[in-house]
This record gives structure tokens, sequence and C-alpha cells, in this order.
């Protein structure tokens, strides 16, 4: 193999070792996001405990209709999430893919 066709190979070995660095990296923004959102939820409701607690009913309701999710809202959230993150692998899939048919169509022919 001639030194342009190592650099095709070397080029195309650094696109999919990036948008496999981008997809993981992804993949923990998601984590952490559900993380957040399952710590934030669980911070409201300790809150909304206390203001129950302090007999202001009306603000503690308005607050805990904004928080209190069902399990089946919770997992519809979740799965909405994994779905965005599967589309968003396709796409960075289908972006590798034409990112390496560009490369192999600029090589020079062996």
């Amino acid at each position: 193999m001639d030194d342009a066709g190592l650099d095709v190979g070397r080029l195309a070995g650094e696109i999919s070792r990036a948008h496999e660095r981008l997809a993981g990296t992804r993949r923990e923004l998601v984590a952490a996001t559900d993380a957040l959102s399952d710590h934030e939820r669980r911070a409201k409701v300790e809150n909304a405990d206390t203001l129950l607690e302090a007999k202001n009913e009306r603000t503690a309701s308005l607050y805990l209709e904004g928080i209190l999710d069902t399990p089946e809202h919770a997992e519809l959230v979740s799965a909405k999430r994994r779905m965005e993150l599967a589309h968003y692998e396709a796409r960075l899939e289908v972006e590798r893919l034409e990112l390496l048919v560009r490369l192999l169509e600029a090589s020079p022919r062996a």
C-alpha cells in the first residue's frame, strides 16, 4: 500500500474514533441529565414536604403539581431520552460514513 493509502486509512480511523468518542460523550450526557433530573425531583419533593408542614397548602399544591410524576410518565420521559440518543447516534453514523465516502472519493486511485 502506498503513502496515500496509509494516509486515507489513518484518517478513516481517526474519523471513526472521533465519532465513537462523541457518541460516548453524548451517552454520558444523557445519563448525567437523567441523574440530575432525578436529584432535582427528589429535592423538590423534600421542599414540598416542608411547605406542606408549614401549612401553606396552596403554594405546596401548586409546587407539587409541577414535579410529581407518575411512574408511567417517568418511564415515558426516559424512553424519549433513549430514543433521542438512538436517533442522534444513527445521525452520527451516517455522518461518519459520509465523511469516509468523501475521503475515499478524494484519495488517489491505486
